[in-house]
């Protein structure tokens, strides 16, 4: 995963049956849902050392693999910063990206 430039692994735990995620990210805890509807995740992270709190939103695709190889699927979007802690008075909001190719 990239987070405004900083590279971390995003690791979802479990999705229950209402859509509840929990998880990891950058070693931190998550707590979020999943639309399968939307296909979109949105998820809190408290930022430890950072004094923040920060809210992701982000949109899933995939890409057809060719015959023989994984298929890629991809989270993109946003999130917001709360706490001063990684975000400044006139920038609250960045960019994040993450892809995971499919075991054959």
């Amino acid at each position: 995963m990239d987070a405004n430039g900083v590279k971390g692994t995003l690791r979802i735990g479990a999705i229950d049956d209402l859509g509840r995620v929990s998880g990891t990210f950058f070693e931190q805890r998550l707590t979020g849902w999943w639309s399968e509807r939307a296909r979109r995740l949105s998820f809190l992270c408290g930022c430890s050392g950072m004094g923040t709190e920060q809210a992701y939103e982000g949109y899933a695709w995939d890409e057809r693999a060719e015959p023989g190889l994984p298929r890629t699927y991809h989270l993109a979007g946003s999130f917001e910063t709360f706490g001063g802690g990684s975000g400044a008075k006139d920038r609250q909001t960045f960019g994040w990206f993450a892809s995971m190719r499919a075991e054959l």
